[in-house]
């Protein structure tokens, strides 16, 4: 296993790696076009989903844009709503209903994959939809135990998991993960070939350019 915690892929095979974090409203934008870039590749791929948390003090993360309340806020998330053409609503924000930590909402996102990759990634899904669709605050334990329900987990199980030391273990080693691969910010996809080869993307959400890309480095190998 290389420094970069990879192990050897096949000639044919892509390594990425997606990070994101549940509270980032243009991580929510790009859903449907990596779910495209995936289903592209599939069988050709092997694929991470990756925490890059966004803040963990709401104040502190509000006084650096220069704003008060969560209010003030509202208006960058439906810039982000018009600029691509998704429909995400910021009355969460209005409402006061945004995690004060959205550390917190990853390390609930790890501790779902720790548990089961595929409904680990359904859970991120839905914390996303509950706060950009359904304006709900997605650090209240009953939405959590209710979006882990839907998600076919346990929620006592994920609840306890959520408090185990492990988890906080997986989130450092995603935002360490994050540094040493340059990521700076949210959504960032980075790609690797068998030989090494290596794309990044940072905050751009175009699946023909993610797929070029990845043809790119696959033919490269």
């Amino acid at each position: 296993m290389s420094e970069n915690g990879l192990t050897e892929l096949p000639k044919h095979f892509l390594h990425a790696r997606w990070f994101t974090d549940p509270v980032c409203s243009w991580s929510f934008a790009a859903e449907e076009a990596i779910e495209t870039f995936r289903k592209h590749f599939s069988g050709r791929i092997v694929f991470e989903n990756r925490m890059y948390v966004l803040y963990q003090d709401l104040s502190t993360f509000l006084r650096h844009h220069g704003m008060e309340s969560q209010a003030d806020f509202a208006p960058k998330i439906e810039k982000v709503s018009r600029a691509t053409g998704k429909s995400i609503s910021a009355g969460a924000w209005r409402k006061g209903n945004v995690p004060s930590s959205s550390e917190v909402c990853c390390l609930w996102v790890k501790a779902a994959q720790s548990i089961d990759p595929l409904k680990g990634n359904d859970f991120l899904s839905g914390m996303r939809k509950a706060l950009f669709h359904q304006e709900e605050n997605v650090s209240s334990l009953p939405v959590l135990k209710e979006i882990a329900r839907v998600s076919g987990l346990d929620p006592a199980v994920l609840q306890q998991k959520v408090r185990e030391e492990d988890c906080r273990t997986l989130l450092a080693e995603d935002m360490s993960l994050a540094a040493r691969e340059g990521v700076e910010t949210r959504p960032t996809l980075v790609l690797r070939n068998s030989g090494g080869d290596r794309v990044l993307v940072g905050g751009l959400m175009d699946p023909e350019l993610f797929i070029h890309a990845g043809e790119v480095l696959l033919r490269e190998a």
